[in-house]
């Protein structure tokens, strides 16, 4: 059970909505006021709103919102989909998928997190292109969701501000910029990926997501040294 009238680490109810580029403002204040901001906004934006699916109920927001802290790493993720007294076999099949595609991310993001408490430290520029354009070629890459997104941006500008204060000026960028989005299968958000150490990556990858990579991906051809 979640306490909501405690405070997520890291910056209290935080919350991104990913389709039009908006931050919660009122984390701080509260779960019930952040719950009424997100509300706000999308009935705000009731085009975006019904092309997206974003719902305007406060129940099915209060779960997207604990599910955000969830997946940034703020609350304890659930062994089982929290949100749900029924059955996972009762449940429509694209909420289970829903599901997995969350405790995926959160798979991801513990490879980046590895990385960072191992220093951190960058590949070469010209790698992290080389697997940049990579990326962008590959049908996997894709417009990566809210539980993509929201925890691997706040890594990246947590990694950055980092490489700042060892006295590094690492831009975490590559020539591909905005073409270069979310891996659809191990759910990563590639922006920063590319500039991650293989060895942190293969040892925080589990073995079917490693199998579902396909054989055009660089994290393959660099484990078979073909790069």
């Amino acid at each position: 059970m979640v306490d909501t009238h405690a405070f997520p680490a890291q910056g209290g109810w935080v919350f991104r909505q990913s389709q039009t580029n908006w931050t919660n403002n009122m984390a701080m204040v509260g779960f019930k006021a952040s719950v009424d901001n997100i509300r706000k906004h999308r009935l705000a934006n009731p085009a975006i709103s019904a092309k997206y699916n974003l719902s305007a109920d406060p129940a099915v927001i209060e779960k997207e919102l604990i599910a955000f802290q969830q997946a940034r790493g703020s609350l304890p993720m659930p062994t089982q989909p929290v949100f749900f007294s029924t059955a996972q076999s009762r449940l429509p099949s694209r909420v289970v998928a829903a599901a997995g595609d969350i405790k995926r991310a959160a798979q991801g993001t513990a490879v980046v997190l590895d990385w960072l408490g191992n220093g951190g430290d960058p590949v070469a520029q010209e790698l992290a292109e080389n697997r940049a354009e990579i990326c962008v070629a590959c049908p996997k890459c894709v417009p990566g969701a809210w539980f993509t997104e929201a925890p691997a941006e706040l890594i990246r500008s947590s990694v950055k501000a980092w490489q700042t204060i060892k006295g590094n000026s690492f831009a975490f960028e590559t020539n591909q910029g905005e073409k270069l989005k979310s891996c659809d299968v191990c759910k990563c958000l590639m922006k920063l990926k590319v500039f991650v150490d293989l060895k942190h990556i293969t040892s925080k990858t589990k073995p079917e997501i490693m199998a579902e990579l396909p054989d055009s991906c660089w994290i393959k051809k660099e484990i078979k040294g073909l790069t």
